[in-house]
């Protein structure tokens, strides 16, 4: 960590991801990642892969996870758990009024808006994805990067919802990398037998 920070940027840092929170915790991702560890240096990025695994496996909204994490982290307990509660309050009172609101706007607003979202979220978790993508070439090849990919997407987009269980995916893909690893140490071994 290259220095603490003070509690303003802490609030203000938290009430950013909250403000922009549409998409849920995976879509700002890349902006804690941003400001955290880019441009801050509050973290290094391999506590942050360590954070985006955790907060994905817990249940609950990962970004707050992630954002109080850091914050007790520097802070402490109760002043990091505080923190991050003060500064989700404008988020909390918002979503209330939007909550009281919707039902003012016409139908075709909350449509356009919506698509407006959805667009701009699928953005950013294609270039999350693609620099995460980037970083891993060593450990992984772009086929399995692909295949993973359209593996996920297929099961997100044609699985319904109430038997979309993300542990079954992780499994799955748990099973199918283990496999590819398997696969590859053996021709490996073979190819080393057959050198000598």
């Amino acid at each position: 960590m290259k220095k603490k920070p003070k509690i303003w940027e802490m609030i203000l840092l938290i009430i950013k991801m909250t403000f922009i929170g549409f998409g849920g915790g995976n879509a700002l991702m890349p902006v804690l990642k941003n400001e955290a560890v880019d441009k801050k240096k509050w973290m290094t990025i391999e506590e942050f892969d360590k954070i985006v695994i955790v907060s994905n496996m817990l249940p609950g909204p990962s970004v707050i996870e992630a954002i109080s994490y850091l914050a007790i982290k520097v802070f402490g307990f109760w002043k990091g758990s505080l923190i991050t509660f003060f500064a989700m309050l404008p988020h909390i009172l918002l979503a209330y009024l939007f909550y009281f609101l919707i039902y003012l706007l016409p139908q075709n607003y909350i449509s356009v808006i919506s698509v407006g979202v959805l667009t701009a979220i699928s953005g950013v978790l294609l270039a999350f994805g693609y620099e995460y993508m980037k970083s891993s070439k060593k450990e992984m090849s772009i086929p399995l990067w692909l295949v993973l990919f359209l593996f996920t997407f297929a099961f997100c987009l044609f699985i319904p919802s109430p038997f979309n269980i993300p542990i079954v995916i992780m499994i799955i893909v748990f099973i199918f990398f283990g496999l590819f690893h398997y696969i590859s140490y053996r021709k490996g071994m073979k190819n080393k037998k057959g050198d000598k």
